[in-house]
């Protein structure tokens, strides 16, 4: 399994002054990134100039429909996009919606040819991990992209001391990742300063080592991960329509794009490490 560095490009939005991409405008952004070794960029839009800069072009969206899933994966498709992370209903659906809605996706997927994991995010019908393994069981060809911040703060994972339980009852979503979205939270907020010394971090990094480690035993699944930090700001828009999502302190204090340069190193290590411990056993 080959690990490719990507990056959602909403984590370049607002960066602190000081911050090696604070200032910068898309061109700026993107040259900022291949020069640090970026392979791919995850974004609503903008695929031209991100292939223009030389970058691989990858999508976001958001459908609440069944019958949204084909359209928009021709349009997707034909743009060129190396895959398309979906944010898939509300979190409302029942569960014979859920189904027609992971179906649409799964056929969609299998008649374009375009990749389409879908995304676990808060708000969407992947938001609960329950819920989220019977769609699994019911349409094991499903792919994600797993965002585990969204699940490990959401369902407080660390509840009564039960991580490692419910980390493994994760392990059938682990199988058919796609492509990884990293950031490090809490047990009250998905986005924090990274510190290697808290728990979390702790926490995280098993999570990581856990979800690497069962996603190479699966055959079925492409050679090559997208994994993408995605590290967003405190504020989402511009002028009078931008809104505080507290995705950091409302006063950034941490550079984001650094932390998104740790978190790929940490993840490429985590990978190298994995690796070596096979090799090791296979030596016996």
């Amino acid at each position: 399994m080959l690990l490719r560095r990507d990056i959602c490009l909403g984590g370049m939005a607002r960066l602190v002054p000081g911050s090696e991409g604070h200032g910068l405008d898309l061109a700026g952004q993107l040259a900022l990134l291949r020069r640090h070794g970026f392979a791919g960029v995850v974004a609503w839009d903008g695929w031209e100039a991100i292939r223009a800069a030389g970058l691989i072009p990858c999508g976001m969206a958001r459908i609440r429909a069944p019958e949204e899933a084909l359209p928009l994966a021709r349009r997707h498709a034909d743009a060129g996009l190396d895959f398309t992370t979906l944010h898939v209903g509300t979190g409302f659906e029942s569960d014979a919606a859920m189904a027609r809605l992971a179906e649409a996706v799964c056929d969609a997927a299998a008649i374009t040819g375009h990749p389409l994991p879908v995304e676990t995010h808060r708000a969407t019908m992947t938001q609960d991990i329950r819920r989220t393994l019977d769609l699994v069981a019911l349409f094991p060809q499903l792919t994600f992209t797993l965002d585990f911040s969204h699940w490990y703060t959401g369902h407080e994972m660390t509840y009564g001391g039960e991580f490692p339980e419910r980390l493994a009852w994760c392990d059938p979503v682990f199988a058919r990742v796609a492509g990884l979205q990293l950031r490090f939270g809490t047990s009250g907020a998905i986005q924090r300063p990274l510190d290697p010394a808290s728990a979390h971090f702790a926490d995280h990094c098993a999570a990581l080592d856990r979800c690497l480690a069962v996603r190479r035993a699966s055959p079925d699944l492409p050679p090559v991960l997208s994994v993408a930090p995605e590290l967003l700001p405190a504020w989402l828009g511009e002028g009078p329509e931008a809104r505080p999502i507290h995705y950091a302190d409302q006063t950034e204090t941490s550079d984001r794009f650094a932390e998104a340069l740790a978190l790929s190193a940490l993840a490429q290590a985590r990978a190298e490490r994995l690796d070596g411990a096979d090799r090791k056993g296979a030596r016996g």
